[in-house]
């Protein structure tokens, strides 16, 4: 007798990684460059350190953090968020196998910034 289609194991039809599998770990290096760009502004941007030898050759500080610099390390920010939840949510409708993984990369890239973006809105 013939058995059921539905009983048979399916055949795996895919040779390799397909280009939108390729596309996701792209997404996710370029939201991870993007974040790196972002710590370094953050570290231009940010308050200057007091120390005691400045204090002592009385060097006049910036104690606040730089206006200009932080508006574009914000706008960073919320774009390595908006490129790691699209690949998140695409990588969400692309995991049909059991062989299919989430990338947590991508997961722990976008609480990261989340957090980031929380300091500056907090503050």
């Amino acid at each position: 007798m013939d058995e059921p289609v539905s009983s048979r194991p399916r055949k795996n039809r895919r040779k390799g990684p397909d280009w939108i599998v390729l596309s996701f770990h792209w997404l996710s290096v370029i939201g991870w460059v993007i974040l790196i760009v972002a710590l370094g502004l953050s570290h231009m941007a940010k308050p200057e350190m007091n120390t005691g030898l400045v204090r002592y050759w009385g060097i006049q500080l910036r104690n606040y953090w730089e206006p200009t610099l932080t508006g574009q390390l914000i706008y960073l920010l919320w774009w390595c968020c908006l490129v790691s939840l699209c690949s998140i949510v695409l990588n969400q409708f692309r995991l049909r196998r059991a062989t299919d993984r989430q990338q947590y990369n991508s997961v722990a890239l976008l609480l990261i910034a989340l957090a980031a973006l929380s300091f500056f809105y907090q503050v």
